[in-house]
């Protein structure tokens, strides 16, 4: 593995990250209602998208990944849903996604909650900002 790729976690690590970004969560005073949540991907075997078209390489995944509750973005290789989470959202969502991806020829990088203005909290192997707050600069 490249030294500037991110780390690849099995699902235990996952799952532990989660429980401590759940936590987090919890501690959001603002925290009230579902909110969007984005699962990260990269490519097992990554394409050259100056040769080969992402979205036609991906498009596929499209109903696979709805079948289980989240809109697959093709051309960022991301994964959205609007949810609540909690343990039980944990212990089945991510589990069932991590394994897809697998099958998928993709690696999981995690999950971030993502609510409006303000940063978001997650468990990933990769660092994730909102740039559209004040306080994604710098953080």
């Amino acid at each position: 593995m490249d030294t500037n790729e991110p780390p690849s976690w099995n699902l235990d690590e996952h799952l532990s990250a989660g429980e401590v970004a759940l936590s987090r969560i919890d501690a959001d005073y603002l925290h009230t209602t579902p909110e969007p949540i984005c699962h990260h991907f990269s490519a097992v075997n990554p394409v050259d998208p100056m040769t080969v078209s992402v979205e036609a390489t991906y498009r596929h995944l499209c109903l696979p990944f709805l079948s289980f509750g989240v809109e697959f973005l093709v051309d960022r290789l991301e994964a959205w849903e609007t949810t609540n989470p909690d343990r039980q959202w944990l212990m089945t969502r991510i589990p069932a996604i991590f394994a897809a991806a697998s099958s998928f020829g993709l690696y999981y990088q995690g999950w971030t909650w993502e609510p409006r203005n303000r940063q978001p909290i997650g468990a990933t192997t990769i660092r994730v900002i909102n740039k559209r707050t004040a306080s994604g600069k710098g953080s």
